[in-house]
């Protein structure tokens, strides 16, 4: 929490580790407060790669959420035709509109 009373950016970026609230989850109310008062003079980021009870916790007080969620990539099929342009391209090619 010192290091978001501390921060004078206009951007801040914080990333959620729920490792942090294991033993002590009433520690997300006071880092939710420190966050929405940091937010007054800076944008405010708080990262995360999956969604979890602490990280539910620390956003209720949050003006906006945005989640994004990446589904199941297929790999890029190539044809030998593509293989072929690929393998003797040495530069990017230039297109026209």
């Amino acid at each position: 929490m010192t290091i978001l009373e501390e921060a004078h950016h206009s951007l801040i970026i914080v990333e959620h580790d729920p490792m942090l609230y294991e033993d002590a989850q009433e520690l997300t109310e006071y880092i939710s407060k420190a966050l929405k008062q940091a937010s007054y003079e800076a944008t405010v980021l708080l990262y995360s790669h999956e969604v979890d009870p602490f990280l539910e916790d620390l956003t209720n007080l949050a003006d906006r959420i945005f989640h994004f969620e990446e589904g199941p990539r297929e790999s890029p099929r190539l044809t030998a035709k593509t293989w072929q342009k690929m393998k003797d391209q040495r530069t990017l090619e230039l297109f026209h509109n």
